[in-house]
């Protein structure tokens, strides 16, 4: 009887036996399931599986037997589909139709090695899965042309989930798993294309052209500085795309300038005449094989409450929509949908009416302020005044508020290359990050911006805010004001509970009646500050600043003569937080509301009055003075002891960063702007190298002495 097996079944029997036995890595699958499937049956029942190891029968049964259920359970799911097939066959309305196209990925993954042979009996495939011999022979050639096909190599960390599956593992890989946990993110791997599975017209047509099309891709990418494994985007298309369509036929009278901005129009351009792709083929492209390159998002501020309300309102008009022409919903859930989508429509309409009332009411009070400022110095100006204007007088003094609008811009890099070209070396190096706030005061019609880099204060923070403030009221504003009115936006640097407490503090003091914090709706914080902004902005990208000095002169030529910056340092910023938390509380539930007045009560003792809204509405009041506070606390007094340089709270910077500034002062900038507290440059002790006449020759030998003294460097390190 041993005379009767064939090789093909000896081998078979012999890969089972390995396989259990731990010395193989599966037995003539490809799938894992079905590996596990028969290791679990051999673990279950270890003596029937020797018995069927060693006796002459087939043993597809074993493993092909434990997946027939699944293959043939393989249906149309959906209501869609279900409803197309009994309006194309009402007899049959109750039938259930095969998912043709799910199975055939099934019988590719599992039925076929990686080389296109079968992996069981063909007898044994088509009795126990109960399929074809012609489909079978199709679907053997499909594999063996994705076999053949040329591999794409792409990154490991640009494979989606669906693409695993068309992973090449090296010859020599004997355990795949082990070889794909131990794959850096970086590293270069070969991807099968996925087989075609019907003849008709499809993307894949256009294979010819996905090389190419990656190709542009990697070109026109660049990363974003996010760790591999965020949820967003690791890298971003040039900033120049805007979107990813081709423009329409109704747009091909636009400019060519503004065609250019799409990425499949400019690939096209790249192709010869008769060639050319669909948005859908770059979209499914970009999903495929490069799924975190994205469009660059534009740089601006957003309303997430717009956004959400905006997305929902579409969401159930479209639900609504498809209920009623398909005819699968009922009156009921659609006047549900209708409902909920006019819903948020009035719900956005609120929230933008909500926001242009808050910007209504910023604009009248700061020009009610402005004219009766105005008013104020005309009255003073008067030599001869009489009773009337004496009294009217006086009582402006006591009722004028000093209105200020506060922000911060966006932090600005040193050293910046903005007229000059900039070398390709520096665009990866970090750079020493300069926090700018602006100040804005409407009364006296003046700006100030403060400017610190982060060796002062580090990031952006309530310190800082503060800090500001309270120099520029204490220095600009007449001590005869009694009232003050700050504009700002809901950023957590200005909306804190120290902002509330340091307020409270003035008003304690006396040096204030009252003191009023109104926060815009948060994405419509637009204010005056970002006019200031804009010019300073646009000056900074068209000149290089290499130093701080650089930067507080380009500022200040964009001012005017009653305007001010100031360079601020760590002895400028107190440490607020630590000094307010001595004598108050925190305002719970802060976030809820965006009016704030802080003044005495009738007990003569302060507290926060608190609003939902800047223009109307009621107030709540709240006491945030703590109990049993010493009265001879004198916050004031000891506002030197808590500054950052007292403290020594100054952050140092990291060490990559230090010699990143080194290594771009060293090379690219003149040595006359290098900033006295940087480290001592490693090319002051550069081997001199002579020749008799001046020549390119000199520069070449003057860079490899550099190579090898910085090579001799490191290796000694």
């Amino acid at each position: 009887m041993a005379d009767s097996v064939t090789y093909r079944e000896k081998r078979r029997k012999d890969s089972v036996k390995k396989f259990l036995n731990g010395e193989a890595r599966r037995p003539y699958v490809l799938r894992e399931d079905i590996s596990c499937g028969l290791r679990d049956q051999a673990n279950n029942n270890p003596c029937e599986e020797s018995e069927s190891i060693n006796s002459l029968s087939c043993v597809c049964q074993e493993t092909l037997g434990k997946f027939a259920e699944t293959f043939r359970s393989m249906l149309h799911t959906g209501p869609k589909l279900l409803n197309r097939a009994s309006i194309q066959q009402p007899k049959t309305a109750n039938k259930k139709y095969r998912n043709i196209n799910q199975q055939n990925k099934w019988l590719l993954d599992n039925v076929f090695d990686s080389y296109g042979n079968y992996s069981f009996c063909f007898s044994c495939i088509k009795n126990i899965l109960d399929v074809g011999g012609k489909r079978l022979h199709r679907l053997r050639e499909i594999k063996r042309q994705q076999a053949s096909a040329p591999t794409i190599r792409v990154r490991k960390d640009q494979v989606s989930t669906e693409q695993t599956c068309n992973v090449v593992p090296p010859a020599t890989v004997t355990n795949v798993l082990g070889w794909w946990v131990s794959l850096e993110n970086s590293s270069i791997i070969e991807l099968h294309n996925p087989p075609k599975l019907h003849h008709g017209k499809s993307n894949y047509s256009k294979e010819d052209l996905l090389t190419r099309f990656l190709k542009f891709i990697d070109n026109n990418s660049q990363p974003n500085g996010r760790r591999v494994g965020s949820h967003g985007p690791l890298f971003f298309l040039n900033s120049k795309f805007d979107r990813i369509n081709a423009p329409s036929a109704s747009e091909a009278g636009k400019p060519d300038q503004w065609k250019r901005r799409s990425l499949v129009y400019e690939f096209v351009r790249t192709l010869e005449e008769n060639k050319s792709i669909s948005n859908g083929t770059a979209k499914k492209w970009l999903k495929m094989y490069r799924p975190k390159h994205a469009i660059c998002p534009k740089k601006t501020d957003y309303c997430e409450m717009c956004v959400e309300c905006q997305e929902q309102k579409r969401r159930h008009e479209t639900i609504s929509m498809r209920l009623q022409q398909e005819g699968n919903g009922n009156e009921d859930e659609i006047r549900e949908y209708k409902a909920l989508s006019e819903s948020y429509g009035l719900l956005l309409e609120e929230h933008k009416m909500d926001a242009a009332n808050e910007l209504d009411h910023y604009r009248h009070q700061t020009k009610k302020n402005r004219s009766l400022y105005n008013h104020l110095e005309e009255l003073r100006k008067r030599e001869s005044k009489s009773k009337e204007e004496k009294v009217q007088l006086q009582e402006l003094t006591g009722q004028i508020t000093f209105t200020l609008s506060l922000d911060y811009q966006q932090s600005k890099l040193t050293p910046h290359w903005g007229f000059s070209a900039q070398p390709s070396e520096t665009y990866y190096l970090r750079k020493l990050s300069h926090n700018i706030f602006g100040i804005v005061d409407h009364t006296l019609a003046k700006n100030a911006v403060y400017v610190l880099d982060e060796r002062a204060g580090g990031a952006k923070n309530a310190d800082i805010t503060i800090s500001s403030i309270d120099h520029y009221i204490h220095q600009q504003i007449p001590s005869w004001a009694r009232h003050l009115c700050l504009f700002m936006d809901n950023g957590a640097t200005n909306k804190n509970q120290f902002m509330i407490q340091w307020a409270m503090e003035l008003v304690e003091r006396n040096e204030y009646d009252t003191i009023r914090m109104c926060f815009f709706v948060p994405g419509h914080g637009k204010n005056d500050a970002d006019r200031l902004f804009s010019r300073i902005s646009h000056a900074f990208h068209n000149n290089d600043v290499f130093v701080t000095e650089h930067l507080l002169k380009l500022i200040r030529d964009t001012l005017s003569l009653s305007d001010r910056c100031i360079h601020a340092t760590s002895r400028d910023i107190v440490n607020w937080k630590g000094l307010l938390a001595q004598k108050y509380t925190s305002l719970k539930e802060i976030t809820r509301y965006r009016d704030f007045l802080i003044e005495r009560n009738a007990k003569g003792r302060v507290v926060v009055y608190h609003k939902g809204c800047c223009y109307a509405g009621k107030y709540a009041h709240k006491e945030l003075l703590k109990k049993n506070v010493d009265a001879g606390l004198d916050l004031m007094g000891e506002v030197k002891n808590f500054t950052y340089e007292a403290k020594g709270m100054s952050p140092d910077l990291s060490k990559k960063k230090m010699a990143d500034l080194v290594k771009m002062y060293d090379k690219f900038i003149d040595p006359i702007l290098r900033p006295k507290w940087l480290p001592a440059s490693y090319t002051t002790t550069t081997p001199l190298v002579t020749t008799s006449t001046p020549s390119s020759e000199l520069a070449r030998e003057h860079r490899a002495a550099l190579k090898k003294k910085n090579k001799g460097k490191k290796e000694s390190k």
